[in-house]
Order: structure tokens, then C-alpha cells, then sequence
């Protein structure tokens, strides 16, 4: 495979983690509250009485906690980095890393260099604990042997894609969808904007700013500390230095929409994710070997004919 053709699948990876986590990375203390987490994510018809006493940095802490503990929702997530954009609808769980897929398509400058691959656009990404499994499409089998489903190892990703890598692969290993309630909260700037009907369910919305050197403080705005750790780290990989944030919550408490935008390395990234049907059965499995290649394999192999 040619050495571009190397470069545009170590892009894809990087776009469709970001379309799964969102920016996302768990750290912390993974504590769960119990809560009742089942339907849309916005059953209830009035706010729980304890949430709306809480100021909006309070409330976000009770809105993660309730999330995380809900464990797995299907999800609609849109990434717009460049000139690219990827539009993803699946299901997937975070008590034990991110782990789930989703489907869908990409356009833009992504979608052309698929198309000159023989790709069609149309997209699969399968999570597992310990590897991303990407399925670009029959087209695209015949520049891989045969194979349909390339793996990428979070091990080796840190290996490929130096520090990027490393980011990429403590997000995916700790994913859940709250990060962006998180940084809100260690911004200590955040505010109540208004209310919204998002997909069907009432949601009152919230944003803020969270500026990289508001980092060193986000210990003591009720973040723990690997959370601040992890958060920046996404900033040094990512050469963010303010993201701006934007979440929808339920009137049960439930994230519902996110929206992160930011400058970074590779340019402007939007992402945007919808959450419905939280406590929704997840399961996935590694595609056959038979069908499989390993993107190091496909590395290595590049380099020793280089």
C-alpha cells in the first residue's frame, strides 16, 4: 500500500475516535451513582427536587454521575475536522472502556480519498477493550488482501502516532460520554442558556469556555485529579487551547446533546452526539481473523519495503 494510502487509513482512525468519544475521556475515579437509567433519556416529567435546587456546576456533577451510571446508550455523533465530516449512529457502553459500534458515512475531503480507494463512504467502526476494528467497505477489501475489517491495536497506537496516539488510545480505553460535563464544571464558567426540545425530550441547555490554563485549577471544582490529568493531556495532543462546550440535560438528569468545538493540530473539529435509549443491551465481538488486517502489520510492512 502506498504511503498515502498509510496516512489516509492512520486519519481514519483518528476521525472515528474522535466521532466515538467525542473528545471523551473518563479518568477519575469511575465512581457510579445508582439512579434509574433506563428510557430516552427524559421520562421524567419535572426535574428531580434535589437537582433543582443545585447551582448549574452542582447539577452537572449529579447530571455525570447519572450518566456514567447508566453505562451504555445508542448515540447519533457527527464530526466535522477540516474539511471532512463523519455522521455515525450505533449503540455503546462505557463501564468497562468504550466498547459498541456504529455505522454511517463520511464526506468531504475524507469521503474523496475513500473514493479513490474504491471506498463508497460508508463506514463501520467496532469497539472493543483492547483494539478499533474499521470496515470501509467491499471496494476497499480489494487495497487489503481481501480483508474487509482493519484493526487497530490502542496498544500500538501510541507506537504509530506518537503522543496523538496515546491521547487516542486513553480515550478510548476510559470513554464515556460526560467529558464535556466534566470540563464544564472545571471551566467554572458555565451557564444555564436556555430550554429546548431536543429530539422529542425537554432539556435545559448549558455552555462555557474551558481555556487550557483553566486546567490547573480544575482539581478544585470538583473534578478528581486523573480527571484533570486526562483532560490535559487531550489539550497538549490536540494543541487545543480553548474548547467550547455545549450540553443539553434532561429533566430526569440525563445528558441528551453535546456539542465541543475547538482549534487544533489538524484544524477546526465540531463534534456533536445525540444520546437516547439510555441502559440499552450492548454487544460486540472482534471480526474473524481470517478477515482482519492489523494496521501495524500493514506499517511494518510498508517500512521494510521503504
Amino acid at each position: 500500500m502506498r504511503k498515502t494510502g498509510r496516512t489516509f487509513l492512520a486519519a481514519t482512525a483518528v476521525v472515528l475516535a474522535l466521532t466515538a468519544t467525542g473528545c471523551a475521556s473518563k479518568g477519575g475515579d469511575g465512581s457510579h451513582a445508582s439512579s434509574s437509567t433506563g428510557g430516552t433519556g427524559g421520562g421524567s416529567s419535572a426535574p428531580d427536587a434535589q437537582a433543582a435546587a443545585l447551582d448549574p456546576a452542582a447539577l452537572l456533577k449529579l447530571v455525570g454521575e447519572k450518566t456514567s451510571a447508566a453505562k451504555s446508550a445508542k448515540v447519533e455523533a457527527t464530526t466535522e475536522m477540516g474539511a471532512s465530516k463523519t455522521v455515525m449512529k450505533g449503540a455503546i457502553s462505557w463501564e468497562n472502556g468504550l466498547q459498541g459500534e456504529v455505522s454511517g458515512n463520511v464526506g468531504g475531503a475524507m469521503a474523496e480519498s475513500i473514493s479513490q480507494a474504491g471506498g463508497d463512504g460508508s463506514i463501520t467502526a467496532r469497539y472493543l477493550s483492547d483494539a478499533m476494528y474499521i470496515n470501509m467497505g467491499e471496494g476497499m477489501a480489494g487495497q487489503l488482501g481481501g480483508a474487509h475489517w482493519i484493526k487497530y491495536g490502542y496498544a500500538d497506537l501510541a507506537k504509530l502516532m506518537g503522543a496523538a496516539g496515546d491521547s487516542l488510545k486513553n480515550q478510548l480505553q476510559n470513554a464515556d460520554p460526560i467529558s464535556s460535563v466534566r470540563a464544564l464544571i472545571a471551566s467554572g464558567k458555565v451557564e444555564k442558556t436556555g430550554t429546548e426540545t431536543v429530539g422529542g425530550v425537554k432539556s435545559t441547555k448549558y455552555e462555557g469556555d474551558l481555556a487550557a490554563a483553566d486546567l490547573a485549577q480544575a482539581a478544585s471544582k470538583g473534578l478528581t485529579q486523573d480527571q484533570t490529568d486526562a483532560l490535559q493531556k487531550q489539550f497538549t495532543a490536540s494543541g487545543i487551547t480553548t474548547e467550547h462546550i455545549e450540553v443539553w440535560i434532561s429533566t430526569d438528569n440525563l445528558l441528551v446533546k453535546k456539542v465541543e468545538a475547538f482549534d487544533s493540530k489538524v484544524g477546526k473539529v465540531v463534534s456533536t452526539a445525540l444520546y437516547t435509549d439510555y441502559g440499552s443491551s450492548v454487544t460486540t465481538s472482534a471480526p474473524s481473523a481470517s478477515d482482519t488486517v492489523d494496521f501495524a502489520e500493514i506499517m511494518k510492512s510498508a517500512q521494510a519495503g521503504s
